[in-house]
């Protein structure tokens, strides 16, 4: 087995491997479409895995961190995209058990197989108004927005706002209230549909709203509402997050390491005029592959490394503190950067079939270089936070 594999991961295989054939099929039309097929997400619906990181009380698995890794890696190898909208919407699925009763009550109440769309970064704004807040901005890399109807939205106070309270809002709001702007033509990732969304002075009730420090921190008044399940809504959510996405990073590393392997076991040499397996042959490419295995195999045990935190953060039910936040962080991003790192080591052996647009190879290089461009996962800032932790550096 390797890092990410438990009794509890591998308890979800079977409905892995029920989706996995339609995600496949139709990964073409979601590349094409800049949005995740509608039959993938039935799909995911179906087999119960857009309900995995929902919380018990609202009809979900209320699964851990590792569960939600492995499943997304797994479905990264069929269909990058939609691993991405449910590693997004998953993610915020499992947030949303920080939130108000009344609040989850109103979202789960009709559909448990929701999932919820939007963007944790501050990209608006917020103003008190009577019984809750009105907010206004764009947001960009609203992933998985057309398949959801509730959305998860991170804003910042209107300097022009003096009223009390905090600084920084997340907010959950239904789809209806906000426009989307299709955006999305990027490198990669294109079938993710992380299309803009806009807000025009949309109220929110306070009962939706939660401060972002506390929320972020792990320590929600609300985590205490899910009794002994409490202790997995206390991770900090950054480090939640990033670790998702590497997970998703690790399985498109994972299938262009099978994809090239598969390749060029039989590839010729053109202009040596060697047949079937000759580029197999070469030294230079054995240790291509060698050490992209390694950069992959380093990858998955730094973030089989952060799911073990998770799990003692759970099991202690107590929030992680900024030195184990800061490890988790740099664990994230160094290991997306060694799946970047094998990708672009065999796509630059791949030869000139994979430049094509229906190469496989290619899309999981766009793919990974433009997730590898996320915020969360970043390489400097990561770096920077866990050298201060470790040489006792307070951030200025």
């Amino acid at each position: 087995m390797n890092a990410l594999e438990t009794s509890e991961t591998l308890g979800y295989q079977p409905a892995i491997e029920l989706v996995l054939p339609v995600l496949a099929a139709h990964r073409e039309a979601t590349e094409a479409g800049r949005s995740a097929a509608s039959e993938s997400i039935a799909a995911l619906r179906k087999a119960g895995l857009a309900r995995l990181m929902t919380p018990v009380l609202n009809g979900g698995h209320g699964a851990s961190i590792r569960a939600q890794v492995h499943a997304c890696a797994e479905l990264a190898r069929a269909c990058p995209a939609s691993s991405w909208v449910l590693m997004v919407c998953g993610a915020h699925n499992w947030i949303s058990g920080s939130f108000s009763e009344q609040c989850r009550t109103e979202m789960f109440g009709s559909d448990q197989d929701l999932l919820i769309a939007g963007t944790l970064a501050g990209q608006g704004q917020f103003k008190k108004a009577e019984g809750g807040w009105r907010v206004s901005g764009r947001w960009q890399y609203c992933s998985g927005v057309d398949h959801s109807l509730w959305l998860l939205i991170g804003a910042l106070r209107d300097p022009d706002d003096t009223a009390k309270g905090p600084n920084s809002l997340h907010v959950m709001l239904p789809r209806d209230e906000v426009e989307v702007d299709d955006t999305w033509h990027t490198l990669g990732m294109r079938g993710s549909g992380s299309k803009d969304v806009v807000l025009d002075d949309v109220f929110v009730p306070e009962y939706r709203a939660e401060a972002t420090g506390k929320l972020f921190n792990g320590s929600s008044p609300h985590a205490h509402d899910h009794s002994e399940d409490s202790g997995i809504y206390m991770a900090p959510v950054m480090c939640s997050l990033s670790t998702q996405l590497a997970g998703t990073i690790l399985g498109m590393a994972r299938e262009m390491m099978s994809l090239f392997v598969e390749k060029t076991r039989v590839r010729p040499d053109i202009y040596s005029g060697q047949g079937s397996g000759a580029k197999a042959r070469m030294g230079t490419i054995q240790s291509r592959v060698a050490e992209a295995y390694g950069e992959i195999t380093a990858a998955e045990l730094m973030i089989g490394r952060n799911c073990d935190m998770f799990d003692a953060i759970a099991a202690a039910k107590a929030p992680a503190d900024m030195a184990a936040q800061a490890q988790m962080r740099w664990h994230s991003a160094y290991a997306a950067g060694l799946c970047r790192s094998a990708v672009e080591r065999l796509y630059a052996g791949a030869g000139a079939h994979a430049a094509y647009n229906d190469s496989p190879m290619q899309q999981c290089f766009r793919d990974v270089i433009m997730a590898t461009h996320h915020a969360a996962v970043d390489m400097d800032g990561g770096a920077e936070i866990q050298g201060m932790a470790m040489l006792g550096v307070e951030p200025a």
